[in-house]
C-alpha cells in the first residue's frame, strides 16, 4: 500500500483534524513570509513586523511602509481558494474532518466552505479596535478598500499618525487593526487547537514547515493524545509525521479526500 493509499484509508475513518500553514495558500498565489525572497527576507520584521514598528515607519518613512501593504494587497487581492482547501471543505462536509487549525491569516479556509476553522495567527478578514477591543468580521472587499485607503495616506507628504490612517469601529469610533498576531504577541484560541487535537484520531499536516512555535508543537501533542500524523509537503520540513505524501497540496489533498469519501461510503 502506497503512502498516499495509506493516508487516505485514515482519513475515511474520521476524526481528521487539519493543521495548515504558508504552504497551502502559496498555491492561491500568496507568497510566504519567512521563505527566501519572502516579505520577512526584504521587510525587515522589527520596523514591519510590529503594530508599534509600523506607527514609527508611518511616521518616519511613510512612503517606504506604504510599499509593504501595497505588496499585501496585491498577494491577497487575487487570492482564492486553491483545490487544496477545497478538499478540506469537502471533507468537513462529510463528517470526516472535525476541524482546521491553521496559522495562516488569509481567511481561504472558511472561504472555501469550512465551518470549524482555528485561526491562531489571526485573520485580515477581522478587524479589531484598538480602544475598545471589539471584533468584527470583515469581507475581502472591505478588507481591501481599508488597505486602499491606509496606502493612499501613507503617500501623502504629510502623515499626522498610523492611527489616522487606520479604518473605524463600528461601535466607538476608535481605530480599528487588522486581528492578526504581529511579532512579540501571543498567538489566538490556542486552547481550541489543542482541544481539536486530543479528539483528532488523525491530524493531517499541510504546507507548514514545523518551525514557528508553539505552533510547531501542535504534531507531537496530537501524536500524544493518540492521533497518527499524516503529512503532505512538497519537500523537507521538522514535522515528525508518522505517515507522509510528498507533493503540492492542491494534487495530492484532493486525491486523499477523493479516496477517502470513496472508502467511507
Amino acid at each position: 500500500m502506497s503512502e498516499l493509499d495509506r493516508a487516505a484509508d485514515l482519513v475515511a475513518k474520521g476524526d481528521v483534524v487539519a493543521f495548515t500553514g504558508a504552504g497551502i495558500s502559496a498555491e492561491s498565489g500568496i507568497p510566504t513570509f519567512r521563505d527566501p525572497g519572502g516579505l520577512w527576507d526584504r521587510y525587515d520584521p522589527m520596523r514591519f513586523g510590529t503594530f508599534e514598528g509600523i506607527a514609527r515607519e508611518a511616521m518616519e518613512h511613510a512612503d517606504e511602509l506604504a510599499d509593504y501593504p501595497t505588496e499585501m494587497k496585491a498577494a491577497f487581492f487575487a487570492a482564492r481558494p486553491n483545490p487544496a482547501h477545497l478538499a478540506l471543505a469537502d471533507l468537513e462536509r462529510a463528517d470526516l474532518l472535525i476541524g482546521v487549525v491553521t496559522q495562516n491569516i488569509d481567511g481561504l479556509h472558511r472561504e472555501a466552505g469550512n465551518a470549524t476553522v482555528v485561526e491562531v495567527h489571526g485573520s485580515n478578514r477581522r478587524r479589531r479596535c484598538i480602544s475598545c477591543g471589539v471584533a468584527e468580521e470583515i469581507s475581502r472587499e472591505e478588507y481591501l478598500a481599508g488597505m486602499d485607503r491606509t496606502i493612499a495616506g501613507l503617500r501623502t507628504a504629510f502623515v499626522s499618525s498610523y492611527q489616522s490612517l487606520m479604518p473605524r469601529c463600528r461601535v466607538c469610533g476608535g481605530p480599528a487593526r487588522p486581528d492578526v498576531v504581529a511579532f512579540g504577541e501571543a498567538v489566538k484560541d490556542f486552547g481550541q487547537a489543542e482541544r481539536l487535537a486530543e479528539e483528532a484520531k488523525a491530524l493531517l499536516v499541510v504546507g507548514t514547515s514545523g518551525e514557528v512555535y508553539p505552533a510547531a508543537g501542535l504534531p507531537a501533542y496530537a501524536r500524544g493524545c493518540g492521533a497518527v500524523v499524516i503529512e503532505v509537503a512538497k519537500g523537507p520540513t521538522f514535522v515528525q509525521a508518522d505517515i507522509r505524501v510528498e507533493g503540492e497540496a492542491g494534487r495530492v489533498l484532493p486525491e486523499i479526500v477523493r479516496l477517502a469519501l470513496a472508502a467511507a461510503r
